[in-house]
């Protein structure tokens, strides 16, 4: 598997990229979020976790075994993959949008003392279940989430932030801190300890903005951007502090670039307004419509304040960009994305959208125009 880090869609996400790379072919996505495994059992030598009872899968899941013969926990990840391959898709990058295991609570334990909130996990696992359907190779992109922090895999081999270069487009990664902290001291305030603190795009939207507004104007080209956050930009449980800076920074490269926004972390809906399940497969805003964006202020020492419940502080704002929710494997649904219609300079024309969902027998599809 191939994994690229700093260089270079519904709450919890989980996104899935798959591309063609044959001249001007069709360049496929599969995308999703939120697969929420909780028993992970492929063999790691450097999985430390304590011991525990879970040696099968939870009762009416089908167990899955990679090419070794370990024993993955599965929800719906590989359903969905295969409902995918049987459309004869066959994906060259997947991309998963954070909250690759977990249930419940982050800090959640069980009654043997195992953390299922944030299991010990390795993203082997998750590029077996990958391989299981498609083989190899796939290039695989994680970003990290709310309930990722026992990963066994080191940080920068595991997740990435930031660009990444694919043909004829770029896909760029959003943290978890990046985008529930609005400042850098306020990490440091509350004293936070996810894995992503390392991540060197920074460690919150003031940081981390600059940085993904750096590297687009270095770009010469106006090739789209394909961007995946765990967490969404609307305003709904006070949990994502940083979403005004970054719908600002969204909304200046989106002058020069046609830009669809990933998200997940999806047990939140979109607050004052009439009820969307996240999960659904209609819930698609496009450019110049508004969404309601989680703000906060700053007090008279200059600390930033975030308030919560009713009293969240939100702006109504319109969008220059593409947003929607990547996909929500623990119910079952992923998302394909498809350039096509590609110029002789190999620019696209249209990005068509697919949900696949293991409720319906065919994806609902919408398109989206690209400029050149």
């Amino acid at each position: 598997m191939i994994r690229v880090h700093s260089l270079l869609r519904i709450v919890p996400i989980l996104v899935l990229l798959l591309c063609f790379h044959t001249a001007l072919a069709d360049t496929v996505l599969f995308v999703a979020t939120d697969r929420h495994a909780s028993y992970e059992t492929v063999s790691d030598e450097h999985d430390d976790r304590p011991e525990s009872d879970h040696s099968q899968p939870p009762k009416g899941k089908m167990p899955v075994y990679d090419p070794d013969g370990n024993l993955i926990w599965h929800n719906h990840l590989t359903e969905v993959l295969q409902r995918v391959a049987a459309d004869g898709i066959r994906p060259d990058v997947f991309l998963l949008g954070g909250d690759h295991v977990g249930g419940g609570g982050a800090g959640a334990i069980d009654a043997t003392g195992y953390p299922f909130g944030a299991p010990f996990f390795s993203v082997r696992s998750v590029e077996a279940q990958v391989r299981y359907v498609f083989g190899d190779p796939i290039q695989c992109l994680f970003t990290y989430g709310s309930h990722d922090n026992h990963c066994t895999d080191p940080y920068d081999a595991a997740f990435f932030s930031g660009p990444v270069t694919q043909e004829g487009y770029y896909i760029y990664g959003i943290t978890f801190a990046q985008m529930i902290y609005a400042a850098d001291k306020e990490v440091v305030r509350k004293g936070y300890d996810g894995k992503d603190v390392a991540d060197p795009n920074g460690i919150s939207a003031q940081t981390a903005s600059r940085h993904f507004l750096s590297w687009v104007r270095s770009l010469d080209d106006h090739l789209p951007i394909i961007i995946m956050s765990h967490v969404p930009l609307h305003a709904a449980r006070g949990d994502n502090a940083g979403a005004w800076t970054w719908t600002q920074a969204l909304n200046t490269a989106a002058q020069d670039h046609d830009i669809l926004f990933l998200w997940g972390h999806n047990h939140s809906v979109e607050k004052d307004e009439e009820r969307k399940a996240a999960e659904q497969s209609h819930y698609l805003k496009l450019p110049g419509e508004r969404l309601t964006v989680q703000s906060c202020y700053e007090n008279e020492t200059g600390e930033s304040v975030l308030k919560s419940g009713k009293d969240l502080i939100t702006r109504r704002t319109s969008i220059r960009f593409t947003y929607m929710n990547a996909g929500y494997l623990l119910n079952g649904f992923g998302t394909v994305l498809t350039f096509s219609d590609a110029d002789d300079r190999g620019h696209w024309g249209r990005l068509q959208v697919r949900r696949y969902s293991l409720d319906n027998a065919e994806p609902v599809s919408w398109t989206v125009s690209l400029r050149r």
